[in-house]
């Protein structure tokens, strides 16, 4: 089984926008997952700031913030050597969200340790065909900028990833690779609130994960390995390597 690097895209900021990067691609590494995704957040308190991977639930992101997800003026132009855009540029963009004030405090991990959505240093995947499924389940157009993942694919078949990533037998990972980088699938992504909050207004839409519930079990799909659940789309690998991935890389499983 076999697809192609479509997009690829960083996440400096928690919360916020992706950052294209079609130039320079992402750097997956064995300990951040992608190099400058999630160094910046804004913790929902302001005491007891971090030093190590958070829940999500501690931050203002979408799935508890109205008004995160729309576009910003970032691009890749913007990032730096570590894919990092400047600090004040960064104070700015939360402030415009409304979340960086007296009562929060702005999380710079400075590169040194992510916060993803899991404490595993993981690169998320998304499967173009899957979301073009689930449009025409739904009806209805769909931005893959929805689900906020790192690297968009394609020339999958819909879901095929899900017929690949079935259980964890013995712990074992499902080895998959991309260009150079080695990397052991960890699970499906299995989507929270986050998804259903609109990338063009920022309003949430409660339809999102009920019909990718409702899809999949017309699929016949058992449920994610780890916990069973059906809202899923995309999946998370660990890179067993350092190495760049980029527009028109192949993906290969197994």
């Amino acid at each position: 089984m076999k697809g192609i690097v479509a997009k690829t895209f960083v996440y400096p900021m928690k919360g916020l926008h992706g950052i294209e990067t079609p130039s320079r691609g992402l750097e997956a590494h064995t300990r951040l997952g992608v190099v400058g995704d999630r160094n910046f957040a804004v913790f929902r308190k302001q005491q007891d700031a971090p030093t190590a991977w958070r829940p999500k639930g501690q931050f203002h992101v979408c799935v508890n913030t109205e008004g995160m997800a729309p576009p910003h003026a970032l691009t890749e132009s913007d990032l730096d050597g570590q894919f990092r855009p400047g600090l004040e540029r960064v104070r700015e963009l939360y402030s415009e969200r409304g979340v960086l004030n007296e009562t929060t405090i702005l999380v710079d991990t400075e590169g040194k340790w992510h916060l993803s959505d899991t404490p595993k240093p993981c690169v998320s995947f998304l499967n173009l065909a899957s979301v073009a499924a689930l449009e025409e389940f739904m009806g209805a157009e769909i931005d893959p900028h929805r689900f906020r993942m790192n690297v968009w694919v394609e020339g999958l078949e819909p879901f095929a990833e899900l017929e690949y990533i079935k259980g964890f037998e013995n712990g074992s990972l499902y080895p998959a690779q991309v260009h150079g980088v080695r990397f052991g699938i960890d699970d499906v992504c299995e989507r929270c609130r986050a998804i259903e909050q609109s990338p063009e207004s920022g309003t949430w839409n409660t339809e999102f994960q009920a019909s990718i519930t409702a899809l999949l079990k017309e699929r016949g799909y058992a449920g994610s390995p780890h916990r069973g659940t059906l809202a899923v789309m995309g999946w998370l690998a660990i890179p067993e390597n350092n190495d760049l991935i980029r527009q028109g890389h192949q993906v290969t499983f197994g």
